[in-house]
């Protein structure tokens, strides 16, 4: 005579337990309302110069 067991409840323990412990890795507070950050022009002048490329070499091509 064999015993025959199955590992499902124990398959689905293991994994409920699991993705109980990774949310408990990802749960943090945060905060409701977050601090303005100060605007940087940088980048935007870098985009806007990529942009007046852009278009200075489509014309050239049209």
């Amino acid at each position: 005579m064999t015993t025959r067991t199955t590992l499902a409840p124990a398959q689905k323990l293991h994994l409920d337990r699991a993705a109980r412990n990774a949310g408990e890795a990802f749960a943090f507070d945060e905060p409701d309302a977050t601090p303005a950050a100060s605007r940087s022009y940088g980048s935007s002048l870098i985009w806007l110069g990529m942009a007046v490329v852009a278009l200075a070499g489509l014309s050239l091509v049209l």
